[in-house]
């Protein structure tokens, strides 16, 4: 899917950390990245909080450490943790082929002869693909809500491995989906009951929950572009919980950090421990990864997560005992700052700050431009914010560089607008993959 970058910017590129790493996060919500942020550092035994932004445009709600924000995979740290912690209890082995402690409903594919185990699942080494290919949420808004265990199952009774198992690193959904909902089937609770009993409870994590199985004054609300995100939720029925579901604040999350760099020697402490050590390749050289937990250059131990409105990371350095939460209620990625923080000489992304234009001069570029007979562009307006939607593709912000002179924040996209007689628009000149395409304004 093209995606677009838009309006009136100031172009940075910082590559030194010379500014903080407050300061980098409240450039975040100060261009427009996204409208909140909530961040937690733990060094030197110390926590320092930082939180910036809206955690709801309307209501104007400020975000703070108690702010809640859909986590997205990092839940899969979270399902991997539990099935480290039944290891380590003698419960399971990560050896044990999954067929063993699935329902007798289910018959799991194999693959020249060989069988899905535990550790193929938590190391993204399964042969399954990234979603069933029979999800087909009724609400796309939504998307995992009602994909239960009926579904479920008839998927994996009809499915192919595109690898065989133990071979091929391949990122899936489904496959950490199916390791949570086989913890809940091997425990015979649901996995909001059993994460809270395994892990929240123990570490006192009591503002975490399921998204959509509590109501808090807390909870964020995500934003995509500019635009409020329907919430993801999850039942009990949802089968696929284990990949996503988790809402948590950094006051919670920087005890999941803090738990993850301890060495009590007590059972969940070495179940931490042993989820991020390294198994296998991740998919490139400088890749690896533990029990769902990444590992960047034998070094850095880091997840990040993703849902309709919601960016997150985590990530630590083992060894030197530190480590960072990153929250936003946007989609856009954070990846690079929480990398940078660990490690300077990761760069940041470029960014640019969109330049605020008068509404009367936005209403000056609404239109329908027609690039070829079957592909036109629409622009339209609300208050001080424009909007494009090309033929086929989403509605997407444009942002101001200068005026006349629009970029997109998800794509490398530009967007100027020429003027003719009396000064008005006549046309835009869409740039994108080094071309140009002209589209005269027809209405």
């Amino acid at each position: 899917m093209n995606r677009f970058l838009g309006l009136g910017l100031v172009l940075i590129h910082i590559t030194s950390w010379s500014q903080n790493f407050e300061e980098l996060c409240k450039q975040r919500v100060e261009y427009q990245e996204t409208p909140g942020i909530a961040a937690v550092i733990f060094e030197n035994g110390q926590r320092q909080f930082i939180s910036y932004g809206l955690s709801n445009v309307e209501s104007q709600d400020e975000v703070t450490p108690k702010t809640l924000f859909e986590i997205g995979s990092i839940t899969k740290t979270f399902t991997s943790s539990m099935l480290s912690y039944f290891v380590k209890k003698n419960e399971l082995d990560l050896n044990d082929p999954v067929q063993k402690h699935l329902p007798s409903s289910i018959l799991l594919p194999q693959k020249n002869g060989k069988s899905i185990t535990l550790l193929h699942l938590a190391t993204q080494h399964a042969g399954l693909p990234r979603m069933p290919g029979n999800f087909s949420p009724a609400d796309q808004a939504n998307p995992y809500i009602d994909y239960t265990e009926k579904e479920l199952t008839a998927y994996l009774n009809n499915c192919e491995l595109k690898y065989e198992p133990g071979t091929t690193y391949e990122y899936s959904n489904l496959g950490m989906g199916t390791l949570g909902y086989l913890l809940t089937q091997k425990k015979n609770k649901p996995y909001s009951e059993l994460v809270k009993e395994t892990l929240l409870s123990p570490l006192q994590m009591n503002q975490t929950f399921i998204s959509g199985q509590e109501k808090s004054k807390y909870l964020a609300v995500g934003y995509k572009e500019s635009n409020p995100a329907k919430a993801w939720t999850w039942s009990n029925e949802s089968a696929l919980t284990g990949a996503g579901g988790i809402v948590s604040n950094t006051e919670d999350m920087v005890k999941f950090l803090i738990a993850q760099l301890g060495s009590d020697k007590s059972i969940l402490s070495l179940a931490f421990e042993d989820a991020h050590r390294e198994r296998m390749e991740a998919g490139s050289e400088n890749m690896q990864i533990g029990l769902a937990w990444h590992i960047r250059d034998h070094k850095y131990v880091w997840h990040n997560g993703g849902t309709g409105g919601f960016r997150s990371f985590i990530g630590f350095d083992p060894i030197k005992k530190r480590g960072l939460v990153i929250l936003t209620n946007s989609s856009t990625g954070i990846d690079d700052l929480g990398f940078h923080w660990l490690d300077e000489s990761f760069p940041l992304k470029e960014i640019k700050k969109p330049l605020k234009l008068a509404t009367a001069m936005i209403k000056e570029y609404e239109g329908i431009y027609q690039i070829n007979p079957t592909f036109t562009i629409a622009i339209t307006s609300k208050g001080t914010n424009l909007f494009m939607h090309a033929t086929a593709q989403p509605t997407v912000s444009i942002y101001a560089e200068e005026v006349d002179k629009f970029f997109l924040k998800a794509a490398d996209v530009e967007i100027h607008f020429m003027r003719g007689v009396n000064n008005r628009i006549e046309k835009l000149v869409l740039l994108q993959n080094g071309g140009e395409q002209e589209g005269k304004k027809i209405n």
